[in-house]
């Protein structure tokens, strides 16, 4: 989209004063250069240049951005054309379809019908063509299995016929920024105990957050520390202290983690409560063994995988990943920035040395790190609230905490 005339006055030279300036405009959407994406509703980005959209639903742009993900796309397509035993002839629900790629993958795999749910009127009326176009759709003109309908899945029985419990497997692409930002899920689970069969399949079947801490390689710093040989690095540091108040989604290569990966939340989409989304769990995060000397952490990084596991693809269980260690995703990772850098090394570096300072610092670096995260949905349509508590503990269980931080994303 053109830049409006406000947008256009943004320059890379003043960027930091019209940072300043955009902090107090609501705004929809925020993306910036390939270094730095922010999510959050309220703030500007902090890194690179700046452009700020309003939103549309509807944009094919990000229906490409999702089928052009090979991870994602594939992991999906593997699901429902390689294990038959449970797509042919079944009746297949896909809730939030889009262009209708799932349900176009539901009908090559042998489905007897298939109901692509999609509650925007012009990407129901596109999934339509499309289904058309690949002579798939199934109305009193046409002899395919596809049905799509306008429709906001809990008031489906208002667009289609469809009985209660009638649906064998019910498929969903749901998730979003730290698995839960704008995501569909309390829809998919509406959709699961209203049209699903006792017994019947989601998919995926699983979600697992996972975070690890990140250094010094992961944020701006090394950038502004050296710009054209001149030292900016004031500006990385403020970058800094902004990015400790704003969600940041970026990819996050593994060899910039400083610490293990923990497991921070498990959800098994077959069974759970709508009100498990709101959560709130502790997790450890123990330093690299390798490392021979202390490292920076400068926060976290939370990412997710997906899984369609053999209780239901039986055939050909597989996992979308959205984690560093993995080929990147248009989800990235999101990163939350700690307001201060905790110091981290581990026992093999800490043992038998004389450590007075205070814990987390480089005169007295932490064996761990504990954490304590919660998630709550946020007043704001699919916006979620994350609040975290980092604890620092000494290899003697010493501990220090720092205050709580909130991110709204």
């Amino acid at each position: 989209p053109s830049p409006t005339t406000e947008e256009e006055g943004l320059d890379r030279e003043g960027l930091m004063e019209d940072l300043q300036k955009l902090g107090d405009l609501s705004i929809d959407d925020v993306s910036v250069n390939k270094d730095v994406t922010l999510i959050s509703n309220k703030q500007s980005c902090v890194d690179g240049l700046v452009v700020v959209n309003g939103k549309d639903e509807d944009s094919f742009g990000i229906h490409k951005e999702m089928i052009s993900d090979k991870v994602r796309t594939e992991a999906y397509r593997d699901a429902l054309l390689k294990n038959p035993s449970l797509l042919s002839g079944s009746v297949v629900m896909d809730v939030g379809c889009g262009t209708g790629i799932l349900s176009l993958f539901a009908a090559q795999a042998g489905a007897s019908r298939v109901v692509a749910v999609e509650a925007s009127e012009k990407m129901a009326k596109v999934a339509t063509k499309i289904a058309k176009d690949n002579k798939v759709f199934n109305d009193c003109e046409h002899n395919g299995v596809l049905e799509v309908a306008q429709s906001m899945v809990e008031e489906l029985e208002n667009s289609i016929q469809i009985q209660p419990q009638s649906v064998d497997v019910l498929v969903s692409e749901w998730m979003g920024y730290c698995l839960l930002y704008e995501s569909m899920l309390t829809s998919v689970l509406y959709a699961r105990d209203r049209w699903l069969k006792p017994g019947g399949a989601i998919l995926p079947d699983t979600a697992t957050m996972f975070v690890a801490g990140f250094g010094k390689g992961a944020t701006s710093l090394p950038f502004w520390e050296d710009v054209y040989g001149f030292d900016m690095s004031s500006i990385g540091k403020e970058v800094l202290e902004d990015t400790a108040r704003i969600p940041v989604v970026d990819v996050i290569e593994d060899r910039d983690l400083v610490t293990g990966p923990a497991l921070l939340k498990a959800f098994d989409l077959a069974t759970m409560k709508p009100d498990e989304v709101d959560f709130t769990e502790t997790a450890t995060l123990e330093p690299i063994e390798s490392e021979t000397e202390a490292r920076l952490c400068h926060g976290v990084v939370l990412w997710f995988d997906t899984g369609f596991t053999d209780r239901f693809c039986k055939e050909n269980p597989t996992v979308l990943s959205t984690s560093p260690y993995t080929p990147p995703t248009h989800w990235a990772q999101t990163v939350l920035t700690f307001q201060e850098p905790i110091s981290l090394a581990p026992d093999t570096v800490l043992s038998g040395a004389d450590r007075s300072g205070a814990i987390g610092t480089e005169e007295s670096p932490a064996s761990s790190i504990h954490l304590r995260v919660s998630v709550a949905r946020a007043s704001e349509h699919r916006s979620i609230d994350v609040s975290l508590e980092a604890t620092g503990v000494s290899l003697n269980g010493q501990k220090r905490c720092w205050p709580v931080q909130i991110f709204n994303l």
